[in-house]
């Protein structure tokens, strides 16, 4: 229910969000579903910069400019009725305006009583009102942010209050002809008869007082244009109302717009869906069927967890890791691909990830069944396409296929590239099947092979990481145990030399047999290496590491000897404990005796109690290995190999005939004795291996012939060959 539970807040929470994405190819429009109002982007940056471009440039008047012309006049007229003469005003050498006799006895005729003084100041302010009326500025290229195309301009004459002028009636003051026209315009022609050169010369020149210097009538107020610009910039935003049924977008490819008036749609949707009557029923039968859906696949993938690996659901660590890897997986869909709001072909990548890892911590038939299972989990989330299924069907069913055994990291990139191509040649007839686009085809397909390779990768990479979350051993972990470079290993070469060629010897022999059935050749082979590591803490008490033909067991009793011959066992344990031996090592050392006699030592105690004249019968039970009983075909393979190994090596003459028949009277003897009744071997596999045994032993002690020696050569030097 936990897992039932998970997976339905995941997929929930998935449908909250729109289900479209940027460059999505839509086959069929979209309607609305609710009705709403949605701030067209688009049109509202059009309106509002069509404003900010209809705002005028904004004009004040220049006074400094008007109290420099009328300074300056009156300045004129002074200088002029404070000399009597121009004579003597030459001689004063302070003639700026440069005034000539004929302009100064006119100005000097003007007067200098009040009457004329009121009658020059009032045509001077005449002269200023003219010039204060012009429309001059200061040159039509004025800096602002945005560029205007208003018609007109605006002018503040003085007053306060703004007046539109059309730009063809604007004059500006970096052109002297138009300078010039406005001093003969605004100095009137019957003033102050012939000084009225000099008078438009003083407008002229405090208009242009420097060749690079301007002082127009009107100067830009760039402050105030600012903030027109702005306002108009935050003019009320565009909308568009959309009805039930509308349609929202044409089939095709989604664009940006297009992808945010969807999101709006939805958005209104969600909000709408815990008001409206008739929605929120259509949500809550929508809920019913996708919690129903869950429950129909999660009873579906217990039912075939069950039957496929009954070991997950007997072990809740096991069913927990199982639960809990799905639910990642359909996380980090549900955060990456719906929160990104990015294609769902993505999703390729986890269905590939969890395709390998159940594969490699399990079977081929189980990591098909469990991540179609997640496939299905996956659709639901995203509310992508049926299609989409069956690209993660062809992924999951490659790399299952494929991953049958992983002895190479070249396998792995191997797997991840011909996965990539199976993923994109399903997305591109899946696409081509739907109608859609070749372009979005294309990308979709290049989308499932980039998905797939990177799946396939990071597997490789958390490979280590993934065994010891799953308590699992890969090929690449039993190649690395198997390396004789490895301590443990290298332990056992020098401590017991002669258990390790016993052993070495059982894994060839083990690995073939093993084969032949369809069993783990390298399992079995990596554990025979291990098996009777436990001999290494007293290695001279096994007749294969005995140098002299004294036996260590001469002078103990029977039971003494028996206790030193099981605690290889529980020695053996301790120490793959100890030096962190992968666990699927472990029933190999425990198993390999499985609970059979210790026939030697038995022999010998009941020989030893009939010479003392007991006539109580030695118990068997009492010289049996602890056990337990192979549980693996593996583990029953490595206990015939390592019985029929030691026998046949005790025979004096190793023929075929006798290897065959000490290998089937073996065999036979163990499955009499129950050893094989916890494992799933059967007869006939039980005949081949017997085969395999007998193939293998009879190329060991294959027939030598002897050379002939030479006439002086000792016995000694003769080399036999085999």
């Amino acid at each position: 229910m936990a897992f039932v539970g998970g997976a339905f807040v995941i997929a929930l929470s998935g449908q909250e969000r729109s289900p479209y994405f940027l460059g999505q190819t839509l086959t069929q429009p979209v309607l609305s579903r609710v009705r709403f109002e949605r701030v067209n982007q688009l049109r509202t940056a059009e309106v509002r910069k069509q404003a900010q471009q209809d705002v005028p440039n904004y004009f004040r008047l220049n006074q400094g400019l008007l109290d420099v012309v009328k300074s300056e006049m009156n300045d004129l007229r002074a200088a002029v009725n404070s000399t009597e003469s121009f004579e003597k005003f030459a001689a004063t050498g302070t003639n700026p305006w440069s005034l000539d006799e004929a302009s100064f006895e006119a100005l000097h005729r003007l007067g200098s009583d009040e009457e004329a003084a009121a009658k020059f100041k009032k045509e001077c302010d005449a002269i200023l009102h003219r010039l204060a009326g012009s429309n001059m500025v200061e040159r039509a290229d004025l800096s602002r942010e945005i560029r205007s195309t208003a018609s007109v301009v605006q002018l503040d004459r003085g007053s306060g209050v703004f007046e539109a002028v059309p730009k063809e009636r604007l004059t500006y003051a970096v052109n002297s002809e138009h300078v010039e026209r406005l001093a003969e315009r605004v100095v009137p022609r019957d003033f102050a008869g012939a000084a009225r050169p000099v008078f438009v010369a003083v407008v002229k020149k405090a208009i242009t007082p420097a060749p690079d210097e301007f002082r127009p009538v009107n100067v830009f107020d760039q402050d105030y244009t600012k903030k027109k610009i702005e306002e108009a910039g935050g003019l009320d935003p565009v909308k568009d109302s959309y009805q039930v049924g509308d349609r929202l977008v044409q089939a095709g490819v989604i664009d940006g717009e297009a992808l945010a008036l969807l999101k709006a749609e939805h958005e209104e949707y969600l909000r709408q869906r815990h008001v409206e009557p008739l929605l929120k029923t259509q949500w809550i039968k929508e809920t019913i069927g996708l919690f129903g859906l869950i429950v129909l696949i999660t009873g579906g993938l217990a039912v075939f967890t069950h039957l496929a690996h009954p070991r997950i659901t007997e072990r809740p660590l096991r069913a927990l890791g199982l639960a809990a890897l799905l639910l990642v997986m359909l996380l980090c869909e549900r955060v990456v691909l719906v929160g990104m709001s990015t294609s769902p072909i993505w999703s390729v990548a986890t269905i590939a990830m969890t395709a390998a890892i159940l594969t490699i911590a399990y079977s081929q038939r189980f990591a098909i069944g469990a991540t179609a299972a997640l496939a299905l989990l996956t659709v639901l989330t995203l509310e992508a396409p049926f299609g989409l299924f069956l690209v993660h069907l062809v992924v999951i069913t490659v790399t299952a296929l494929m991953l049958e055994d992983v002895r190479t990291r070249l396998k792995m990139v191997e797997l991840g590239g011909i996965t990539a191509f199976a993923a994109a040649t399903a997305a591109l007839f899946v696409g081509l099947m739907m109608q859609e686009g070749l372009q979005y085809v294309a990308k979709q397909a290049a989308f499932a092979a980039l998905a797939a390779f990177a799946g396939i990768s990071v597997v490789l990479v958390l490979l280590p990481v993934i065994e010891r979350a799953f308590r699992m051993t890969t090929s690449l972990t039993l190649l690395e145990w198997a390396d004789t470079s490895n301590p443990l290993l290298r332990h056992l070469i020098e401590k017991a030399p002669g258990t390790w060629q016993h052993s070495h010897l059982l894994g060839s022999m083990a690995e073939a047999a093993a084969e032949e059935i369809g069993a783990n050749g390298l399992l079995v082979r990596v554990g025979a290496y291990y098996h009777d590591i436990g001999k290494t803490c007293k290695p001279h008490y096994f007749v294969e590491n005995q140098s002299s033909k004294t036996s260590a067991h001469q002078n103990l009793a029977p039971s003494m000897s028996l206790l030193v011959i099981l605690a290889h066992i529980k020695d053996g344990i301790a120490m793959a404990r100890e030096h962190g031996l992968p666990r699927v090592l472990h029933q190999f050392i425990a198993e390999h005796h499985g609970t059979t006699l210790v026939r030697y030592f038995h022999a010998r105690a009941t020989q030893e109690a009939r010479a003392s004249g007991r006539e109580e019968e030695v118990s068997e039970t009492e010289f049996r290995y602890p056990g337990p009983k192979p549980h693996s075909r593996e583990a029953a393979i490595l206990m015939l190999c390592d019985s029929v190994e030691g026998a046949v090596r005790a025979l004096q003459e190793p023929t075929a005939g006798r290897i065959e028949s000490v290998v089937h009277e073996i065999a036979m003897a163990r499955l009499m004795d129950g050893q094989f009744e916890d494992c799933d071997i059967t007869l006939k596999e039980l005949a081949r291996v017997e085969q395999s045994i007998v193939k293998s032993l009879q190329a060991f002690h294959h027939g030598r012939i002897a050379y002939p020696r030479g006439p002086e050569e000792p016995v000694s030097h003769v080399v036999r060959s085999a």
